[in-house]
């Protein structure tokens, strides 16, 4: 069986410095690049909070790192990378911060196996859309991830996939709840065409809440599919299933409907759209509560000249509690100068709106404009 699709990326990289020399050389099958952002952005809403309790400020962001990609010419591939971020607000200065970022990848491909992994550590102080902040406070967290994943081909028609997430989300602000999560995905693909496969599977995922007396969730995603290239411009993968939550305290979630789906297409060979849709059960930053997350999105990538790109999206998620539904809408538009093979600019602007059925209390608006600078050498 074909490997149709290994990796889709939505959203390429819309800079030119991913062709970027190497900032140093090792050996034939290894580079060093010296990465760095630098940006200020004006936020008119920092604690995404209630209108009676928005908060502006502008933030300057400063973030030098590193990236070591090797094995350009071998089976196996990948890269190790790290950066801080080191954050300055202008009048909130209680709130300024220094963050740390590191992880790896790697693949292994040959004619019948396909092999990924992953692992990260990320430092992360914003605000987010599932917890009303208190008392000026960002959400500080710390986010663990690794995982693998692979696919074997059994014969010409027949290929299998599975894998192992975990990730840990350890908040270090009060009142929030800690999540543990393994992820455990079993595919199966069928070969319908040259370009396209049918997929059926299951995923299992255990979801832990690491504080007294919370909840641990066992949900399962049954599900059918396919993946490809499903015409000349229209190439990608979706699913579409079944989904079960049970509570170890407490009633079980309802079943409902579960989907899955990332595509791309080709307008023209210099504008691209591309489409997101997730429907999973999810948890709050805050107390934990259940809630089942409907995530739509849908962006646009052009190249109006060589050195210019402009971009596009727009994203609808309903939050749906027991008792109540949060709606969560962002748009955004940005423009991005390359300056030449190891620089480029961008401006961006960003709307958030959030309306609730508890009321004014759980809903805010968000306007953010960034301007920021990019090097990669």
């Amino acid at each position: 069986m074909k490997k149709i699709v290994r990796n889709l990326t939505i959203l390429g990289s819309i800079g030119g410095s991913a062709i970027a020399a190497p900032f140093l050389a090792i050996g034939d099958n290894a580079e060093l690049f010296a990465t760095g952002d630098a940006s200020v952005a004006y936020n008119d809403n920092i604690l995404l909070g209630p209108s009676s309790g928005e908060i502006e400020d502008t933030v300057f962001t400063l973030k030098p790192g590193f990236d070591l990609v090797y094995g350009k010419d071998s089976a196996v591939k990948g890269n190790l990378f790290a950066n801080s971020t080191l954050t300055s607000y202008a009048d909130n200065v209680k709130l300024n911060n220094q963050l740390l970022g590191f992880g790896a990848t790697a693949s292994y491909d040959n004619d019948r196996v396909n092999l990924n992994a992953n692992a990260s550590f990320n430092e992360l102080d914003q605000a987010t859309v599932d917890v009303v902040p208190t008392a000026g406070k960002l959400l500080e967290r710390h986010v663990t991830a690794f995982g693998v994943d692979g696919e074997y081909v059994l014969s010409e028609k027949f290929s299998v996939g599975s894998g192992l997430s975990y990730g840990f989300t350890d908040y270090k602000t009060p009142g929030t709840t800690e999540e543990k999560s393994y992820t455990v995905p079993v595919n199966v693909y069928y070969e319908l065409t040259p370009k396209i496969d049918a997929s059926t599977g299951v995923t299992y995922k255990r979801t832990e809440l690491t504080v007294s007396g919370a909840n641990k969730y066992d949900s399962f995603y049954y599900n059918v599919g396919a993946r490809g290239s499903f015409t000349p411009k229209l190439s990608g993968s979706f699913s579409v299933g079944y989904n079960t939550r049970n509570a170890h305290i407490g009633a079980d979630e309802d079943g409902s409907l579960g989907a899955r789906a990332s595509l791309a297409y080709a307008y023209t060979d210099k504008t691209q759209f591309s489409l997101g849709l997730n429907r999973d059960f999810s948890n709050a930053s805050s107390g934990g509560a259940s809630y089942e997350n409907t995530e739509f999105s849908l962006a646009a990538t052009s190249s109006i000249t060589v050195d210019w790109r402009v971009n596009a999206g727009v994203t609808y998620r309903i939050l749906d509690y027991t008792g109540y539904t949060n709606d969560y809408y962002e748009g955004s538009v940005g423009t991005t100068y390359i300056i030449n093979n190891h620089l480029s600019s961008t401006l961006s602007y960003v709307y958030r709106q959030q309306n609730s059925d508890l009321g004014a209390a759980s809903e805010f608006s968000n306007n953010l404009v960034t301007l920021s600078i990019s090097a990669r050498y």
